[in-house]
This record gives structure tokens, C-alpha cells and sequence, in this order.
């Protein structure tokens, strides 16, 4: 086996950006329905429109972030979202009226427009095409170390006062900024003289539309991940604590198991194959979670659901690289993310009416559940169908 090259710098940096940004990002958002549903008393269906509205604002607001990104630099771009993810979270925690929550959940959107692609492109730029699965995966890796992190200090500050959580959130992507101004290179001249990207070309990519379509329709499974464990775990948990403690037990079985998992995936099976199985997982484990009737049937809902989210994710993200040009790489992560902006509000907003009749008590109303299964196994048909056909990418 020939020996990988070493890690350069520039990678190391982002890796530890990634790291910052994820433990900001996980101490305040699993715990931001519970704290809207428990401690300002908002309805389900005001909870699930702040979600999709915030989606919306990021995912919406990327295919013009990563052109911007193209355009100016993925550096440049990361400094300004984070800044701008840090005041969405300041307030998301200290304000209480809905209004003043709308603009905290856009301002956190529009942060993530601007950093997202131009995060993605940055790990592109800095690797080769035939080692971007792997560090993708380590890009999760990482960030699911920081899955752990945050929720059990997110759980430990809000049982003080929740505008902690915001707060300290914020303070990481404070962090981050500083991170990435040291740390990230500047655009070299050959960058500053290319030909700027132009945004219509991923729009023109037939194949790359087609392809976008199926992960809206995964979207739809993963927004659910924010919305359907809070809401299923207000039955069977004591508070904000133990909700932290679920989303680290899934975040430490996605560090120990991704790399071998997707590995073992990437060897043997086709691409489209790994994001069929996957969106299969996703549906199934939000079926379970939402049929469970304790702690250990969710728990074990949330297994399935994750074993889902490790395949898909890494997959996903090196299609787009092996889809975009030189030069447009954010563009297309940024196309991508309006897809998953447009899965996003259909999964947040549906949320709202499929938990309503769930927990209508009516008889019979739990197996609405069971729309999440039939939508995955339709979705992973699709992907079987119509999914990426590229050459695998050793790890």
C-alpha cells in the first residue's frame, strides 16, 4: 500500500476550525427545540417553522454563498459566516419573543451560507480527488468529536440558564474566526487571476441536478434528527441534561465506527448502493424513534438513524467535489445546499402536522410514523436508479 502524504498545515487547521465550530454548533442546537418547547413554551409547530426557517436561510442562501466564496476566497469566506453564525447564536438564547427568535434563526442560517461551501471547498482545495473520501470522512470524524463535546457542556450550562449555552456557542465561533484568520491560507495570485466561476454552470449540470434532487430527498430524513429526538425524548428523559447525554452517546458511536464503516462501504459496495442503504437507515430510525414506546426503543432508533448519517454524508460531499470544476467547487457545494435547503423545510415543516397527528391520541395515529420508512425505501430506490455511478475513491 503506498504511504498516504503528510498531513499539510493548512488541512490541520481546518480540521481543528471544523472541531471548533462543531462543539459551538452542538452545545446550543440539539438542545434549542427542548429549550423552545420546555422553557418558552412555543407550540410544535412554531419550533418546527424556526428550524425550517433557519435552514432555509442557510441552505437557501448557498448557491449564492459559494459563488461568492469562488469569488473571493473560501479564507474570506469562513471569516464572515462565522462571525455572523456568532451573533445568530448570542441571541438565539437571550431573546424570547418570536420575532426577535425569527432574526436570531436567519442570522444563524446566513452564517452557515457563507462558511459551509467555502468550508467544503477549502478540504477539496487542499486534497487530492483520490484521497477526498477519506478526509471528508475525518472531517466528520472530527466534527462528531465535537458532537460529544458540545451537548454535554450545552446540557451542564443550561441547567444554570440557558443564555449561557448561547452565549459560550458563540464564543467558539469567535474562536473559529481567530483560528482561520491565522491559520488558513490566503488566495495565491494564480487564484486572484483565474476566470471567475460562473454560478449557471452547476445549474446547466443536468446530471448534478438530478443528483441534487435525491439528496433533497434525504434532507427531508435528516432535519428530522434536531425535531423528533427532543420531542420523543420529553417522554422518557428528566431534561436538558440527559438530551445532552443521547446526542454524545450517538456522537462517540459515530467517531468510533465511521472510518471503519465507511471504509468497509467504500471497498465494496457502489456509491449509489451506500446512499441507497443509508437513506434507508435514515427512515427506518426515525420510524423507530417515533413508534418507541421507552428510552431503549429510541435509543435504539437513534442507532439505526446514525448508522444512516455516517454512510451518506462523506459520499455525498465527494460526489459534489468529482462533480465540480475547477474553480467552482463552493458553487456546486453551494447548489447542493439549496437542495438540502428545499428537503430541509419540507422535512421541518411536514414535522410539524406528522407530530401533531402522532401525538393526537387519536386511535391508531402513532403508525403516521411510518411515513418516514416509505419515504426513505422511495428515495433509495431512486438512488439505486439514478445515483452516482463514478469510480470508487480508495481510502
Amino acid at each position: 500500500m503506498a504511504k498516504r502524504p503528510p498531513i499539510s498545515f493548512a488541512l490541520k487547521v481546518l480540521y481543528g476550525d471544523t472541531f471548533t465550530m462543531a462543539v459551538g454548533f452542538y452545545m446550543l442546537v440539539p438542545l434549542l427545540a427542548y429549550h423552545f418547547l420546555q422553557d418558552l413554551t412555543l407550540t410544535i409547530a412554531v419550533v418546527a417553522a424556526l428550524t425550517a426557517l433557519r435552514t432555509a436561510a442557510q441552505n437557501g442562501m448557498m448557491p449564492i454563498a459559494g459563488w461568492v466564496a469562488d469569488r473571493i476566497n473560501f479564507r474570506r469566506a469562513i471569516l464572515i459566516g462565522v462571525l455572523v453564525r456568532a451573533s445568530g447564536f448570542a441571541m438565539l438564547g437571550t431573546v424570547d419573543s418570536v420575532p426577535l427568535l425569527v432574526v436570531a434563526s436567519i442570522l444563524t442560517g446566513l452564517g452557515g451560507a457563507l462558511f459551509h461551501p467555502a468550508s467544503y471547498s477549502a478540504y477539496a482545495a487542499l486534497t487530492t480527488g483520490a484521497d477526498r473520501v477519506r478526509v471528508y470522512s475525518t472531517r466528520e470524524v472530527v466534527s462528531n468529536v465535537g458532537f460529544i463535546v458540545g451537548p454535554i457542556i450545552g446540557g451542564f450550562l443550561a441547567g444554570a440558564d440557558f443564555a449561557f449555552v448561547s452565549l459560550s456557542a458563540a464564543g467558539m465561533f469567535v474562536i473559529a474566526f481567530i483560528i482561520s484568520a491565522f491559520g488558513l491560507p490566503h488566495p495565491s495570485d494564480e487564484e486572484r487571476a483565474r476566470t471567475p466561476p460562473r454560478l449557471r454552470v452547476a445549474f446547466a449540470d443536468a446530471a448534478f441536478l438530478r443528483y441534487c434532487a435525491l439528496v433533497a430527498g434525504t434532507a427531508v430524513l435528516i432535519a428530522q434528527f434536531y425535531l423528533v429526538i427532543p420531542f420523543r425524548a420529553a417522554e422518557f428523559t428528566s431534561g436538558p441534561s440527559d438530551l445532552g447525554f443521547i446526542y454524545s452517546g450517538a456522537a462517540v458511536v459515530m467517531v468510533i465506527t465511521m472510518l471503519p464503516l465507511t471504509g468497509a462501504a467504500n471497498r465494496f459496495l457502489p456509491d449509489r448502493i451506500t446512499l441507497a442503504g443509508a437513506t434507508a437507515c435514515l427512515g427506518v430510525g426515525v420510524g423507530l424513534m417515533g413508534l418507541s414506546t421507552n428510552l431503549v426503543g429510541m435509543l435504539v432508533g437513534v442507532a439505526v438513524f446514525i448508522v444512516g448519517q455516517m454512510l451518506v454524508q462523506p459520499v455525498l460531499n465527494a460526489t459534489v467535489s468529482r462533480f465540480a470544476p475547477d474553480g467552482s467547487v463552493a458553487s456546486y457545494f453551494g447548489v447542493q445546499g439549496l437542495a438540502n435547503a428545499i428537503g430541509g423545510a419540507v422535512g421541518s415543516g411536514s414535522a410539524g402536522v406528522i407530530y401533531a397527528l402522532a401525538d393526537s391520541g387519536d386511535p391508531g395515529a402513532e403508525w403516521v410514523w411510518l411515513t418516514y420508512p416509505a419515504w426513505a425505501i422511495l428515495v433509495a430506490i431512486m438512488f439505486v436508479i439514478f445515483g452516482p455511478r463514478a469510480a470508487r475513491m480508495p481510502l
